[in-house]
């Protein structure tokens, strides 16, 4: 006999199962995309945005539920996870029934296609809308799917690099506009370190059991304290590189809102130099910090592309407002993730 999950906890599990909040990393650089098309005065298709975005959460959900169904063992052998490591602790917990997690990751699956389709014939987005998200989809399914599993054979980090800084950037830019754009694929240069790095320190804690199951992270590969020291060079090269694309043509006022990164740099580099990496509690710490520290910087940009977009003519401030709505129920979804997880593992 299953075991018999009251309708409300179901609800709750499945929203922990989303892990809504990783889920943002993707749709928020996405985002970023069609603000900068703003920016530069480009009228915004709201309906396209709607739909895109959709497309894109369906995604990311897609991606994380194939995680979870394929890092099952892995994660069943992790007893070294914090709250942002080592899975939503959903299916392994028996919340939900393993198989549900493959079959809701099909049907997100084939609404994101339905509406790439959709996006290229009837919208006529332009020719790289389905090559675009056929990338992403490749790279969601295949991060843990077999046969590739790109995260156990040491490529995951860039898959993530890529898809979550460039790839959603670009194609948020690109689907509003028609083309690529030189300004938009420097301003997401930050953020694809900045989600590099939340990865890199969330496979920290998840060492022990990814070398059991055959998982090579670099985490894996490299060890804690090298590690550690990879998370603190990339640290700081992405600060210099917010400072290195204003000279390129990203907003300069960029480069000082940037200030508001360096207590968090600080602190982070101060934490490994002083105690290292170990100790459960110090890597959530570090995850938590990183993860407020990729937020900001895309929150930098987006900020700093309005600005800019304000002293445009013919700049829309009721799309303006539409795309400050978009970004607002992400994070709420995000929040909402957050409080899931919190009250279902601790019930």
């Amino acid at each position: 006999m299953g075991q018999v999950i009251p309708s409300r906890q179901s609800l709750l599990s499945w929203l922990t199962l989303f892990r809504l909040g990783a889920t943002a990393r993707g749709v928020l650089p996405f985002l970023l995309g069609a603000v900068i098309a703003w920016s530069q005065g480009k009228p915004i298709d709201l309906t396209v945005l709607l739909l895109a975005t959709i497309a894109v959460l369906c995604i990311m959900l897609m991606t994380f539920l194939v995680n979870e169904y394929y890092d099952y063992d892995t994660d069943k052998a992790n007893v070294d996870y914090h709250m942002l490591s080592g899975g939503s602790r959903i299916l392994t917990r028996g919340l939900i029934p393993r198989r549900h997690a493959i079959i809701a990751a099909g049907i997100f699956l084939s609404v994101a296609i339905v509406i790439g389709l959709l996006l290229y014939f009837y919208f006529q987005t332009g020719p790289l809308t389905i090559p675009l998200g056929a990338i992403a989809i490749f790279i969601g399914y295949f991060y843990t799917a077999k046969p590739l599993q790109l995260s156990y054979r040491g490529l995951g980090e860039i898959g993530i690099w890529f898809t979550c800084g460039w790839l959603a950037t670009i194609t948020g830019y690109y689907l509003q506009v028609g083309q690529l754009n030189t300004i938009a694929t420097l301003a997401s240069l930050p953020g694809a370190f900045s989600v590099f790095l939340v990865i890199l320190v969330n496979e920290i804690p998840d060492i022990r059991s990814d070398q059991l199951s055959g998982k090579n992270t670099l985490a894996v590969r490299l060890g804690p304290e090298k590690t550690g020291i990879l998370y603190t060079a990339l640290l700081i090269l992405c600060y210099v590189n917010i400072i290195a694309v204003i000279f390129f043509g990203v907003p300069v006022i960029s480069a000082y809102l940037s200030v508001i990164l360096l207590p968090f740099i600080i602190l982070n580099i101060l934490t490994i130099v002083r105690k290292g990496i170990a100790g459960k509690g110090l890597q959530e710490s570090l995850s938590l910090m990183t993860m407020v520290f990729d937020h900001l910087i895309t929150t930098i940009y987006v900020v700093s592309f309005i600005v800019a977009g304000l002293g445009i003519t013919g700049a829309r401030i009721d799309h303006l407002i539409v795309l400050v709505v978009f970004f607002m129920v992400i994070f709420g979804l995000e929040g909402l993730g957050i409080a899931s997880s919190r009250r279902v593992l601790s019930d």
